[in-house]
């Protein structure tokens, strides 16, 4: 009867550890998809925003352009510049709900949604 008991420990030790294991094994493996999901999510981003800054560089050289018609050339492009520079105010005051928000969801999302 000692024996019987003494092999069902073993057992249940055994089993124990293999599901310590398994367990190790799959937080890894889902904490390397959800790294990945965030890392692929940073790299689009990143791609957008250098795209979206392009745009933004030719707009507002078109912009200088259209300036240029109605007044003095050096005139136009300080007024594109302070253009610009409202618009980053703006942005500078809508960074939290622009900018920090929308991170925070994603890496929420990421990381805590039990959903795939």
């Amino acid at each position: 009867m000692k024996t019987n008991i003494l092999e069902e420990i073993r057992s249940l030790a055994d089993q124990s550890k293999r599901w310590l294991t398994l367990e190790v094994e799959y937080l890894k493996l889902t904490a390397a998809e959800k790294m990945t999901l965030l890392m692929g999510s940073l790299i689009i981003g990143f791609v957008a925003l250098l795209l979206a800054m392009v745009v933004l560089i030719m707009l507002a050289l078109s912009l200088a352009e259209v300036f240029k018609l109605m007044m003095n050339p050096a005139l136009a492009y300080l007024s594109t510049a302070g253009a610009i520079c409202i618009l980053l105010g703006v942005f500078f005051l809508l960074r939290r709900p622009l900018l920090m928000n929308p991170i925070a969801r994603l890496i929420t999302k990421v990381f805590f949604d039990k959903k795939h």
